[in-house]
């Protein structure tokens, strides 16, 4: 018996997977929650197979609840629920750690498909996304950003660099800095030329490899 935990914003969403797996006697739902309720107290103590997240509906890409999740399950296999408009953030996601993604408009078949292979420990990615992968490895690879290249930006740069790599909102940011969420944007923008670089995934990416986090 597959066991998993769902964590939406909405409930039609899921009533809706919750009306999908019911249908298969090999899958039990022991726990769903909205992301931006307590769900870690609530789930302590549980041990699901598979977490399956609504990504569409968070905040922020669903940055900051993905690292949390990871932080305290950190065995434990994330299947997101994505659609196109998120092809930006493919990277980071898989970064983070993600396990697989299921778009909005899947079959049920793909979506049973997609929890069958996280629990036996594979990931599941549509081709499309496979592409992205690839190029995020050898990104990797072939942009490894020497340190002296920290010198390009400021102090207050690196600051910003260092909250958006915690998944921060501009708001968020614009609070700890003192600073107005413009000011944020035009600090990212800064940074993103400085560096050539087009994305907070390679922002973060760059942080990572630089030592910055």
């Amino acid at each position: 018996m597959c066991q998993i935990i769902i964590l939406e914003n909405y409930s039609l969403f899921s009533a809706g997977i919750k009306a999908i797996l019911s249908e298969i006697n090999e899958f039990e739902i022991i726990g769903e929650a909205k992301i931006e309720d307590n769900f870690l107290r609530q789930f302590r103590e549980i041990k699901p197979d598979v977490i399956i997240v609504d990504i569409i509906h968070c905040e922020n890409e669903g940055i900051k609840p993905i690292k949390k999740i990871k932080k305290y399950f950190s065995k434990i296999p994330i299947l997101l629920i994505v659609s196109e408009d998120y092809a930006n953030y493919f990277e980071e996601y898989i970064a983070l750690g993600i396990k697989g993604f299921v778009f909005r408009d899947a079959s049920p078949g793909i979506l049973v498909k997609a929890i069958k292979k996280l629990k036996n420990g594979e990931d599941y990615f549509r081709k499309d996304v496979w592409i992205v992968l690839k190029d995020f490895i050898r990104s990797r690879k072939s942009h490894k950003f020497k340190k002296a290249e920290k010198s390009l930006l400021t102090n207050r740069e690196i600051a910003v660099l260092k909250l958006f790599s915690k998944g921060q909102t501009y708001k968020e940011i614009g609070v700890d800095l003192n600073i107005s969420p413009r000011t944020v944007e035009s600090h990212k923008k800064n940074i993103l030329t400085k560096l050539e670089i087009r994305s907070t995934a390679e922002m973060v990416r760059y942080a990572f490899n630089n030592q910055i986090l």
